[in-house]
């Protein structure tokens, strides 16, 4: 009885070192322990709740799906934003989409041609929109600023923000925070420029009330005809805003994204040179 007592314990004993010296292929004891590194997201990576689609799952055939990659960034608070970006180097462009389910497939046309123009381009869903996911308290300028840091991040030393429409006002009250990492910005066709963001981060600011603010340059871009926003307040707001230009376009050039193009809508607008300049030289 003792010496079977003996081996029991014996092999018991063995079985212990065993499991305790694993060689840490994962899955065993080893890899699941106190001494396995933590991983730190140093760049914002997907949730298993997000479906991470192509631009052309996102957008449909017409995206130009061949030059761009998909990702995940942080945004406020659990928020996940869908983001697609084309191009590398330092300087950065992030594209701000207007109003809409069509979210970032508003500028799923400009993010290759911006990219092989030399442009590290990103554009996004903002929360709620699309691809990404959303919050109850939706925090706009903050996603934004989000997207921001992350592309500076991976490389980008100037970011010059881009919005469109709706989406207009959103860079400058962006712009007029405190270290917001942004270096310039565009409003193409900014509409609602004396309304109140009127979300969780900017419940009661304005483009025209954060003007003054802004020390960054801007370029105010509207077509004559244009009723998004009036060209007096185009005028007010780009004299209210230091070292800043405004560019009042001949009526039928149109609005937002399609100030780039001309009337036919395939080829480029004679603005898009001057688009294209102010997006190098910040």
């Amino acid at each position: 009885m003792r010496l079977l007592k003996t081996i029991v314990t014996t092999l018991a004993f063995a079985g212990l070192l065993v499991s305790g010296c694993s060689d840490g292929t994962p899955g065993t004891a080893a890899s699941e322990g106190a001494t396995t590194p933590r991983t730190i997201e140093s760049s914002p990576s997907p949730t298993p709740s997000v479906q991470l689609q192509s631009l052309v799952e996102r957008c449909g055939q017409t995206a130009q799906h061949d030059v761009t990659t998909a990702r995940l960034v942080k945004g406020s608070g659990d928020v996940r934003l869908y983001e697609v970006g084309a191009g590398s180097g330092r300087l950065g462009v992030v594209l701000v989409h207007g109003s809409g389910s069509r979210g970032v497939c508003n500028w799923a046309g400009e993010i290759g041609w911006l990219a092989k123009a030399g442009l590290n381009v990103v554009g996004y869903d903002q929360s709620c929109v699309g691809a990404s996911t959303c919050a109850n308290d939706v925090r706009p300028v903050d996603d934004l600023l989000a997207v921001v840091a992350d592309l500076r991040r991976r490389g980008a030393t100037e970011v010059v923000v881009v919005g469109a429409s709706a989406g207009g006002s959103m860079p400058l009250v962006a712009a007029a925070r405190p270290n917001s990492g942004i270096s310039a910005v565009v409003a193409l066709s900014p509409a609602d420029v004396t309304t109140p963001i009127g979300t969780a981060d900017a419940p009661d600011v304005t483009a025209m009330s954060v003007a003054r603010g802004i020390r960054q340059p801007v370029l105010y871009v509207l077509a004559q005809d244009d009723p998004a926003s009036s060209v007096a307040e185009m005028k007010s707001l780009s004299a209210a805003t230091k070292g800043s230009r405004f560019v009042l376009l001949p009526a039928g050039s149109g609005h937002a994204q399609a100030v780039l193009y001309d009337t036919t809508g395939q080829k480029p607008s004679a603005f898009r040179q001057t688009f294209l300049t102010f997006l190098r030289t910040p």
